[in-house]
């Protein structure tokens, strides 16, 4: 059995086709998963699907970096009432750091990463607060996230790089302080070897496996709109890349999953 720990379910609801697409996942062997909130858009409706499917799909909610602008205080305010809900998330995320796709006008470029430091760190004193996991999103902006991450006192036993694609050296700095990280279907990809050998170099007691559904789908359906349903051909080839005789690999995924997550 496979835990998704990090998918985004809103495309699929929006488009009608949920049930058929959990129905999938649950065939394939994926019995858990976590939809994982980017903004004010999603929140509420993954509460709702949680509340729906309760003890299968579970939620985050958080303000993704990408989605950062001048409103961010606004929408960040009202997090913490999640956690007053029935149905709790289970983490605060994804929040972090995004440098990517910055404007190339110096100015606005620099505001906007002032916008998306101040929400981060809101974000994770309020995660502190809570104290609950944090999912940490960090494209090109790692010695940052990982520099705030360490100011904000936040417990690192409680935070995962979701999509984790850098270095050795990056492994370390987030291992070495007791953080977590998720692969995703990019491990998959034949040219990738580098990630395999990070991923061979992790402590496998604080790895994840996700399927950032509906992006990065794994190799076969590489190409196609990834969903919960294929983290088993991710899971196929990490085990293989490791060794390992699948179901004992699946086992400690599983075990690793429900020990961040607290399910």
């Amino acid at each position: 059995m496979w835990f998704d720990t990090h998918c985004h379910l809103q495309r699929f609801y929006d488009r009608g086709n949920l049930d058929e697409l959990l129905t999938r996942s649950f065939e394939s062997g994926v019995n858990k998963m976590v939809t994982v909130g980017t903004s004010m858009e999603d929140w509420e409706l993954y509460a709702m699907i949680a509340n729906r499917y309760l003890s299968t799909v579970f939620y985050s909610v958080g303000l993704h970096p990408s989605y950062v602008d001048s409103t961010w205080e606004d929408q960040v305010s009202g997090l913490k009432n999640y956690w007053g809900k029935a149905v709790k998330p289970l983490a605060l995320g994804e929040v972090g750091l995004d440098y990517f796709r910055l404007p190339k006008d110096k100015a606005e470029s620099e505001k906007i990463v002032t916008f998306q430091k101040n929400a981060f760190h809101c974000q994770l004193l309020q995660a502190r607060e809570l104290n609950c996991p944090v999912i940490i999103h960090s494209r090109n902006a790692f010695e940052d996230c990982v520099k705030m991450i360490d100011e904000s006192g936040v417990d690192w036993n409680r935070v995962v790089f979701h999509c984790f694609s850098e270095g050795i050296e990056q492994l370390m700095q987030i291992q070495n302080r007791g953080g977590w990280v998720s692969f995703t279907g990019i491990l998959t990809f034949k040219g990738n070897h580098s990630l395999r050998d990070t991923f061979k170099a992790s402590d496998k007691e604080k790895v994840m496996l996700e399927t950032d559904s509906p992006y990065l789908a794994p190799v076969p359906k590489r190409g196609t709109e990834n969903e919960p349903s294929y983290l088993h051909y991710l899971g196929s080839s990490a085990a293989e890349t490791l060794e390992l005789p699948e179901k004992e690999f699946a086992e400690q995924i599983m075990n690793n999953s429900n020990h961040f997550y607290g399910c």
